[in-house]
């Protein structure tokens, strides 16, 4: 990564060129091209025959960029004071940039719709100078923006609630018919286990055989070793097929085999000795007969690795025959063990043999089967890709131990915990309520989660992190989900019934009960009754699956529920006319589509967002899991991406191209016949939402599985699915949802999202980068103001240091700050003049293959002697003022005012008497940190 996006940039094709890639289609940028496009905007097209990189242009342009932080609404109100002060000094229109991040996209939302219903930045700045109090007028009627009507009992509070509820159960309708699956499959296999009787004995053992063959065959023919080679590169296999030809055989082989040692133990008991050793010696057939196919097929290709089969044949024999060994023992000692010699309670013996069967069995002869690999691993003779081979048998046994894991884990939830804290009538009554008080943990671990992670920044500043709190949260997460599964499958085994002890109970007919309970042969097979039901109840979660998985699944998060609030009070108020619904107070027309906006050549909106990457395929991201994904009225995408046919059609000279899309087609409609919205774009308060979901289950380097899951499934999602540029197909592009709402919920589920599917998870700006910096410099801009309200009460500059260090890893620039002169609120109170506290610090950027040096601007609220008086006085009833937890979206008529009077003394102050324009900015804030030294 250090060098990819650098030298993506670098070797920039000539500028008058089409921003085309593939097959003349215009839908689809590369980053160089969308930067291009951007110096064209603000400096005109090049000449014909000039040749001069967008670089080169932007060095001579000296952009500059106002990057306003995240912070919920505290950072938005501050932001819309120190908005205020720059357009008293007509400033605004020095900006090239205006680049947001959630908090910081609610002001500049507001400011880019108000410039629009003026008509151009200087009537914004006039109005705003002349008559500011008058235009945040309406702005104050939400400063409680998400529930205006504030008390328990007003209609925005149970509207709130409404939708939560109503949201929350659309979803389950998805999520727990997938999650039923689970219990249900392994019901369904422990109820096929006990319908298997001697004419099953040799079907499940074929099927077996055929599977572990295929698997050992596989795995002797893509060994390392024993591979083709093309010249002097090896033919690796893909993990997919690694999967499809070994891991998935083995697993399939693991769960076949108990049929067949239940229908040794339905022949008599006790099962005989040679019955037993029948398994292994079969086991033992099969892997020589694999081994010796490898052999045979890679000599007739010509591959090498005859040899190596011709040197190695004594371990694979050893280790196949220890494997064979264990195998007949083990099932030996398992089923003397189970029943011993009480043939007299057959029933209960069976009953028994299935359960512990169908919890132990597959794990155990997966372990068993990966001790041969163990054994021959260790007497295998070297080859030439000695250590290849063992990294690479290990990482295939890695996987199968890892499903072993999983299948006892998930069997001892939903089989044997329902069966013991559930099934017997004197504990399914304090079992249920412990179960169900188990399941309140999960909306309690997921609302502390954000809670917990929000203190991330700050704990991470101080080089620890709260280990008890996460692991209490982990702890929380443990519990619901196994109190979760052991009530699934405790409920299904009720619906489904179990042909023993509880099998009077159950709710299925009672003439399915005939052939067992009453001793009546009625020519029905219990067992073969429940698997038809298990059948049935499988195709209805199925068809629930297909009709709610064509759900939208941001229409129904929280995400649509936040996004109109954010909408009507910051985009809506900043409009001189609305057309309001009078009962909701909500306007369609409130946000613009981003692509309408950007006509002047100054304040080109930039929308910064998080691409989620949690199933880390970048192992070097594995800190951040998350990259920069950015809307503005021109493309929407992001430097990391690449699209396959770009890779094809061009060479490569580093890392990614980017994939971008034109934003009047991307995730502008919301179905496929929405032709009101088609070319047009997505709206600007869909994207400032999604700049501003703090609380999404995945949230780049916060992101937690077990938390996700929890998250997901209370619905406590602000995020959104689009379409991934770099994957997606043309007309799934156009759509402000994912093609497939089940995988994205699964993934959701699972905290799994990557950039390579179909559908990107997009979350907080504040996931990556709380400032919004690095996209401006990646602009390569000259000045950059940057105003960070944050929540950063000891003034630890933790995302400061974040985005430096990031810019220079990705070989964007190295910012190097002075003298940092902003304190907080305890040592200004503490120090007085002494702290020589001033609000603001300056930087040096120093971009690649720049002669000059840019200059970076940072301001931060502070708590400042000479504050106004009303602003002191509000800081008096509140001591982490100004710097109040973003949990607390619910600001009061002070509270607003107090940010915003703020910001607006803040910066105002810092500007001189003379001062005129950007550049002699920079220049009297150095002079003012020289002249005023701390006492």
């Amino acid at each position: 990564m250090s060098t990819s996006i650098a030298e993506s940039q670098a070797d920039a094709p000539p500028h008058h060129l089409p921003a085309v890639t593939t097959g003349g289609d215009a839908w689809y940028l590369e980053t160089k091209q969308v930067l291009q496009e951007e110096m064209d905007h603000f400096c005109g097209p090049p000449q014909p025959g000039d040749q001069t990189p967008w670089q080169t242009r932007a060095d001579q342009a000296r952009l500059a960029g106002l990057c306003l932080s995240g912070g919920g609404i505290r950072s938005a109100t501050f932001c819309l004071g120190a908005l205020q002060a720059l357009a008293n000094r007509r400033m605004l229109g020095e900006f090239h940039y205006l680049s947001t991040v959630s908090g910081g996209g609610f002001a500049g939302g507001w400011l880019q719709t108000f410039i629009r219903q003026c008509g151009g930045i200087a009537e914004a700045e006039r109005q705003l100078g002349d008559s500011g109090n008058e235009i945040f007028a309406k702005l104050r009627r939400y400063t409680n923006y998400l529930t205006p009507e504030v008390g328990i009992l007003s209609r925005d509070t149970w509207a709130g609630i409404v939708l939560y509820i109503r949201n929350t159960i659309l979803n389950w309708l998805l999520i727990f018919p997938l999650l039923l699956f689970v219990p249900l499959g392994l019901l369904a296999y422990r109820t096929a286990l006990e319908a298997a009787s001697r004419s099953t004995l040799w079907l499940p053992l074929v099927l077996g055989s055929a599977a572990l063959f295929v698997a050992t065959f596989s795995a002797c023919t893509l060994l390392p070793s024993h591979r083709p080679r093309k010249g002097e590169l090896t033919a690796y296999a893909s993990p997919t097929l690694i999967a499809a030809g070994i891991i998935a055989p083995t697993c399939l082989w693991a769960l076949a085999l108990p049929f067949t040692l239940r229908a040794l133990f339905e022949q008599a008991l006790p099962v005989s000795p040679l019955s037993l050793c029948q398994l292994g010696v079969g086991y033992f057939t099969v892997q020589v007969a694999a081994y010796l196919s490898g052999l045979i097929w890679q000599t007739s290709k010509g591959h090498p690795g005859l040899w190596l089969y011709e040197r190695n044949v004594g371990p694979w024999l050893a280790s196949s025959l220890v494997s064979a060994t264990l195998i007949s023992i083990c099932a030996g000692l398992s089923i003397d063990w189970l029943v011993g010699d009480a043939a007299a309670s057959f029933d209960a013996g069976r009953a028994q043999v299935s359960q512990i069967l169908t919890v132990a069995a597959p794990p155990a002869l997966i372990v068993i089967h990966l001790l041969q690999s163990v054994i021959f691993i260790g007497f295998r003779k070297s080859a030439e890709c000695a250590d290849l081979d063992r990294e690479w048998v290990a990482r295939i046994d890695g996987q199968l131990l890892l499903a072993a894991v999983g299948w006892a884990g998930l069997c001892l939830c939903c089989l044997i915990l329902s069966a013991v804290a559930l099934g017997r009538d004197d504990a399914q009554l304090p079992g249920l309520f412990s179960a169900l008080g188990a399941l309140a943990t999960g909306p309690a671990a997921a609302v502390l989660g954000k809670q917990v992670f929000a203190r991330a920044q700050s704990l991470a500043a101080k080089g620890r992190m709260d280990d008890l709190l996460m692991m209490g949260l982990s702890g929380m997460a443990a519990v619901f989900g196994i109190s979760l599964f052991a009530l699934m499958g405790w409920c299904l085994g009720r619906f489904l019934g179990y042909v023993h002890d509880g099998w009077g109970d159950c709710l299925l007919p009672r003439w399915t009960q005939l052939g067992v309970n009453a001793g009546v042969d009625c020519g029905i097979n219990p067992y073969g009754m429940i698997l038809i039901m298990d059948l049935v109840v499988a195709a209805l979660l199925a068809g629930a699956v297909w009709l709610f998985g064509r759900v939208n699944v941001n229409r129904f998060s929280m995400h649509g529920v936040y996004r109109n609030r954010l909408t009507r009070g910051f985009l809506g108020s900043a409009r001189t006319r609305r057309d309001a619904d009078p009962f909701t107070d909500f306007d369609e027309a409130d946000s613009p589509r981003i692509a309408e906006l950007g006509t002047e050549k100054r304040l080109l909106p930039v929308v910064n967002m998080t691409l989620n990457l949690t199933d880390l395929l970048h192992t070097e991201w594995a800190e951040r899991k998350a990259a920069s994904f950015t809307a503005t009225p021109f493309a929407c995408g992001s430097a990391i991406l690449d699209r396959a046919d770009m890779a094809r059609d061009m060479p490569r000279t580093g890392g990614p191209r980017g994939a971008y899309i034109r934003t009047s087609e991307y995730a502008g409609m919301e179905t496929r016949g929405d032709r009101v919205s088609a070319g047009k774009g997505p709206l600007l308060g869909g994207l400032l939402t999604i700049s501003g979901a703090a609380v999404s289950p995945n949230w780049g380097y916060h992101s937690s599985r077990m938390i996700a899951f929890l998250m997901t499934l209370f619905n406590v999602r602000l995020g959104a699915w689009l379409p991934n540029p770099a994957v997606a197909r043309r007309d799934d592009l156009k759509l402000a949802k994912p093609a497939n709402s089940v995988l994205a919920l699964l993934s959701e589920l699972g905290g799994r999202s990557t950039d390579v599917r179909q559908a990107i998870y997009l979350s907080d700006g504040g996931h990556f980068d709380n400032l919004g910096v690095y996209e401006m410099l990646r602009r390569r801009c000259a000045r950059i103001v940057v105003i960070d309200a944050g929540q950063d009460e000891k003034c630890t500059f933790f995302d400061l240091g974040n985005v430096i260090r990031k810019a220079e890893v990705d070989g964007l620039a190295k910012v190097q700050m002075g003298e940092m002169r902003i304190r907080s609120r305890s040592t200004i109170e503490r120090e007085g003049k002494r702290a020589g506290a001033m609000g603001y610090a300056r930087g040096t950027i120093t971009y690649p293959g720049a002669r000059d040096a840019a200059s970076l601007i940072y301001i931060k609220p502070s708590f400042l002697e000479d504050i106004p008086a009303e602003v002191r006085a509000y800081g008096t009833t509140s001591t982490a003022f100004p710097h109040e937890s973003t949990a607390n979206q619910w600001f009061s008529e002070s509270q607003f005012e107090s940010y915003r009077a703020l910001g607006f003394h803040q910066i105002s102050k810092m500007f001189g008497s003379q001062l005129t324009n950007l550049s002699e900015w920079a220049t009297y804030l150095d002079n003012e940190i020289t002249r005023r030294p701390p006492e």
